[in-house]
């Protein structure tokens, strides 16, 4: 480990032989109401011992006392060559501060290079459990091969840690831990965050990892707050200054893992980038992506770029760490070269038309940065560089390419527990972006790489159940990169099921959706099938029922058995389905909101799910016989809801414009096959009967709505009607007749006089939405993330008006998504 220098002094070191202090045995106010004190490590080091940053010749001890004290606790340690301690060659007496929340860091040095130890703590008698821990290889070591983990990721609400239960149970010489330890809550304060720390250690499978294997460390955002950007504060807000609850994340992340005096916090800073080299094998460099980055552009979030992504002065990294890592690059002797860090670097733009739509917290929203990383490994001829990555949830490997160069290989780990919400994203993403050789985001896991002179083998670990402490791990998937050769291929044929789904004339079916069930009807996984109608998907052995449903096609149901490491072919021809109205279907898609006991207005063209008994919470409580889900034939739901129709005496403005939830529902029933009519009335103003009727017909792709207005006062009401939109796909922007796409942050709405009238939403799915009306005369209102019609109108007592329109639901080609709309007027 190469190490900046750090004075001693600043750090509270007693040595000397004192005794302990009195035991401290009390149960610790983290641990949850009812948890049984086995759970944890013997008192008073509960939470167990760790090591952590290695060098060739020492490594980082790690535990804490139990609270309670209010003064010094003397804490011994001891190194030694064996297990049964007989051949100590290292102690001493360290002192755990309350300052420091009692916990103990003993930096170790002197060490022989490339051999493993056993360390212990003890204070008043009473002895931690015995960790394990290993030095790095002499520097000259030329072939000594490696195995390692990484991981990252581990809210604390997604599970109770199997895959490190795994990880522990393996044969590595160290972890790699990239980011998220924790997740933050909207409280800031040193003793939220130390809770925290805390409570994630009384994880008895996260301990044992600990415990076996020196930790590498650094940190993503959620250690601080979700998204945060160096000075710039994230999500999680309590009203304290960003640079305090900044400065208490970083005083307790460095309290609570392993790590070098070096990285002792100060003046609101926390030094954290390392390099450390495995013998001559391997040299690692290890970022940090969050402390000195630019504020993410544009706003953030997944969009189109916009011109401030391209400026050359934005880092991920800071001006000092990026001139460190490239100049360590090009330095390094090493026949691998390893940049360990948080985001995927490789693109991924998740719109598969012409448009572009990245993620720009990732690499994607600094560009100019990334390529003067690819610059110097391709420039330099930095041999084998390889590229590790964490923070999204899912397992990738990609080609990371400059200019259509393939340069470097990447592999990014799933997460230990933390859910995925944007996983049918990337999914239909994937066929714009080839690069990417794997994906997978539908399991939690670590990952565990096999490194020697001639080759790196990355196997992919997955755990099926992460809120089971005893789920079972397996093997998702197996790659080598061979040394002089980037690119990595994949060794094992796969375990699960695999098939092909076809339709009329027997062409491939995309975007059907494959759903597995196990013997018990519990739901074990679902996948959408790709672009040649084909899945692949693992499941572990045994015996399930798989199901295929797609838009304008029959549902179909086939029993499946998966033996041993293998895959289990299954194939579905799909009949059209007929026209008809009914429940017990579901649209397929991640986004698909209506339940069986809902309608699904459907053809061999499209399908429409309208609200029956489903109430949206944006919506409530008017939601009933309102439109829930929407997709084409060979596409997947992406609508979130459409307010159809609302009415109200003031014309509706504000970012809140869309949520009128004036018109509300009490009768929906299915009138024939294919029409479906709802009855209610409107709140705002009181006394206008609405009556809408949906209709459908076998050949056609768009769906009649009708809403009758019936003023049944006796005074004429003026009041303003419409629909409002929202589409909740990944890409999601709004279109309006005359102004094409309109792109803009959700409380950055406006209006929009149609020239023709439309107004439609589409994505990055090649699907465009849209409501085509017969009667011109009225105006659009909204930004990129919904678009509502506004009309206004007098009806005089008795008097009705009747708003006629086609909701169109159609494959754009991914090209121009409004040129299908404009045909139709």
């Amino acid at each position: 480990m190469r190490e900046r220098g750090f004075d001693r002094r600043h750090f509270l070191k007693l040595a000397g032989g004192a005794a302990g202090a009195a035991a401290l045995g009390q149960l610790p106010q983290w641990v949850a109401p009812g948890a049984a004190s086995a759970a944890l490590d013997p008192a008073p080091f509960s939470l167990g011992v760790a090591s952590g940053d290695p060098s060739a010749t020492g490594v980082m001890l790690w535990t804490r006392v139990d609270p309670g004290a209010m003064a010094f606790v003397p804490v011994r340690w001891e190194v030694s060559e064996n297990e049964a301690f007989t051949k100590v060659v290292k102690r001493d007496t360290y002192y755990a501060d309350p300052a420091w929340d009692l916990t103990v860091h003993a930096q170790v040095d002197g060490l022989k290079a490339g051999r493993w130890y056993w360390y212990r703590f003890n204070t008043g008698g009473q002895e931690s459990v015995i960790g394990r821990t290993r030095t790095l290889p002499p520097a000259n070591a030329a072939n000594e091969p490696l195995r390692f983990a990484f991981a990252s990721c581990q809210n604390w609400v997604g599970g109770a840690y199997p895959a490190y239960r795994d990880m522990a149970e393996q044969d590595l010489d160290f972890v790699l831990h990239l980011g998220d330890y924790i997740y933050e809550t909207a409280t800031g304060s040193l003793a939220e965050f130390r809770r925290l720390h805390a409570l994630y250690k009384s994880s008895a499978e996260l301990r044992e990892a600990h415990r076996k294997f020196p930790f590498i460390t650094t940190w993503d955002d959620h250690e601080v707050s979700n998204n945060y950007a160096g000075e710039v504060p994230g999500t999680a807000n309590d009203a304290r200054p960003h640079l305090e609850r900044r400065a208490n994340a970083y005083k307790a992340y460095y309290e609570y893992l392993p790590l070098r005096y070096q990285s002792l916090p100060r003046d609101e800073h926390l030094y954290l980038y390392k390099r450390f080299q495995w013998g001559r094998l391997a040299e690692f460099s290890v970022l940090d992506t969050r402390q000195y980055r630019s504020d993410q552009a544009c706003g953030d979030g997944m969009r189109a770029p916009c011109d401030e992504v391209y400026d050359p002065a934005r880092t991920m990294t800071g001006p000092e760490q990026e001139q460190w890592l490239l100049r360590g690059l090009k330095q390094s002797k090493a026949r691998w070269n390893v940049i360990a860090q948080q985001t995927i670097m490789a693109p991924f733009d998740y719109d598969l038309g012409p448009g572009e739509v990245y993620n720009l917290d990732q690499w994607d929203g600094y560009p100019a940065a990334r390529e003067r990383i690819l610059r110097t490994l391709e420039g330099e001829r930095v041999s084998n560089p390889v590229i590790l990555a964490g923070d999204w949830h899912s397992n990738w490997v990609n080609d990371v390419e400059l200019d259509d160069r393939l340069v470097a290989t990447e592999f990014a780990g799933t997460s230990i527990s933390s859910g995925i919400g944007w996983d049918a994203a990337v999914r239909e993403g994937l066929d714009a972006n080839p690069h990417v050789k794997f994906y997978e985001g539908g399991y939690r896991g670590y990952v565990k790489c096999e490194v020697d002179r001639d080759r790196w083998e990355t196997t992919l670990r997955i755990v099926t159940a992460p809120n089971n402490a005893a789920s079972p791990a397996y093997t998702l998937a197996a790659f080598d990169v061979a040394a002089g050769t980037p690119g990595a291929r994949r060794l094992d044929a796969g375990t699960g099921l695999a098939g092909k789904v076809t339709g009329t004339g027997g062409a491939p079916l995309r975007n059907v959706e494959i759903e597995v069930r196990n013997a018990s009807g519990a739901l074990v996984v679902e996948r959408p099938t790709d672009a040649d109608g084909e899945f692949s998907l693992f499941v572990a052995p045994g015996s399930y029922s798989v199901t295929a449903n797609g838009v304008g096609y029959e549902v179909a149901t086939k029993p499946a058995t998966v033996t041993g490491a293998s895959i289990a072919k299954l194939d579905f021809a799909l009949t059209p389905v007929g026209l008809r109205a009914a429940s017990g279907r579901l649209l397929p898609g991640a986004r698909a909101e209506a339940r069986a006991t809902d309608l699904v207005l459907e053809n061999a063209k499209l399908a429409l799910g309208l609200s029956l008994t489903f109430e949206d919470g944006q919506l409530t409580p008017t939601t009933r016989g309102k439109p829930l889900d929407l997709a084409a034939v060979g596409h997947v739901d992406q609508l979130d809801w459409i307010n159809l129709p609302y009415t109200s005496v003031a014309q509706p403005t504000g970012p809140e414009a869309w949520q009128m939830r004036t018109v509300r529902n009490t009768t929906v029933e299915v009138v024939s096959p294919g029409v479906v009519r709802a009855t209610g009335t409107a709140s705002n103003p009181t006394g206008i009967s609405v009556v809408t009727t949906y209709t459908l017909e076998a050949d056609r792709d768009f769906v009649r709505i009708a809403s009758v207005f019936t003023n049944t006062t006796a005074t004429a009401l003026t009041f303003w009607l419409g629909d409002a939109m929202d589409h909740d796909g990944t890409g999601q922007r709004s279109g309006v007749a005359g102004h094409g796409t309109i792109a803009t942050p959700y409380a950055e709405q406006a209006f929009y006089p149609p020239s023709k009238p439309w107004i439609g939403m589409t994505g990055t799915d090649g699907q465009t939405y849209g409501l085509v009306y017969a009667q011109a005369g009225f105006t659009a209102y909204g930004n990129g993330n919904w678009i509502q019609s506004q009309r206004q109108i007098t009806l005089a007592p008795g008097a009705s008006f009747e708003l006629v329109r086609d909701l169109v639901a159609v494959s754009n080609g991914f090209g121009d998504p409004w040129a299908v709309l404009d045909s139709r007027v």
